[in-house]
């Protein structure tokens, strides 16, 4: 093993490969769940930051072998930016772009024979990305949140209390504002619990007759 990683280490194209490698196991998750940077561009990212790691130690030997590689994470914290991408009411991208910082971690491991490092984060980076979320869905089903917008005409409103109606599925909640628009009253609400109380919610506002309309964005901020 130790023959084979200095062989490894003297040979810059099979760092490069390493690397692509590498950063085709962590994109192959990303494309899997059809994400804005997916498998070819986790490899590129990974591969590039492998080379530029690589020739930053060439081209500042002796004195500044990081020069170059010093600024991988600037380049890459342009391309992270801009696969986020904001709603009105959620973010989406987030985990992508902290998924292009570590393939540009590990490009960056590989290029300075960094092995076993690049190998621990790539594992590491799969089981956060894989297994984590298994994690977070099982929370999201314990304690969910929505922001309800239930609209009524002015005369019906009095005879709503939505306060009491939360109370009663036994949901925790924020009452937001409430908006006067001609005869009609608009009312939000940010809401909290378990997402089986939360669809039975949404079957008793579906067929309550004082209630025109309501709107529900799951995962607000």
């Amino acid at each position: 093993m130790k023959h084979v990683l200095q062989v490894i280490e003297e040979d810059q194209i099979l760092k490069v490969l390493i690397a692509l490698v590498m950063g085709a196991l962590l994109g192959l998750e990303r494309e899997y769940k059809r994400k804005a940077a997916g498998m070819r561009t986790m490899t590129l990212i990974c591969m590039s930051s492998a080379v530029f790691t690589i020739l930053s130690a060439e081209l500042g030997f002796p004195n500044s072998p990081d020069r170059v590689a010093s600024n991988i994470l600037t380049g890459v914290g342009f391309i992270g930016a801009g696969v986020i991408f904001k709603g009105d009411y959620t973010i989406d991208g987030i985990t992508t772009a902290a998924a292009i910082w570590i393939a540009a971690a590990i490009g960056m491991a590989v290029g300075m024979s960094q092995y076993w490092l690049a190998i621990a984060a790539l594992v590491g980076s799969l089981i956060v990305l894989i297994t984590l979320e298994i994690l977070e869905r099982k929370i999201a089903e314990i304690n969910d949140k929505r922001l309800y917008t239930l609209y009524f005409y002015e005369e019906k409103f009095p005879h709503m209390d939505v306060d009491n109606i939360l109370q009663g599925f036994h949901l925790k909640y924020r009452k937001l504002m409430v908006v006067r628009k001609e005869n009609i009253i608009e009312v939000n609400y940010a809401v909290r619990g378990h997402r089986s109380k939360m669809e039975k919610l949404d079957e008793f506002l579906l067929q309550n007759a004082n209630i025109f309309q309501y709107q529900v964005q799951a995962n607000p901020l």
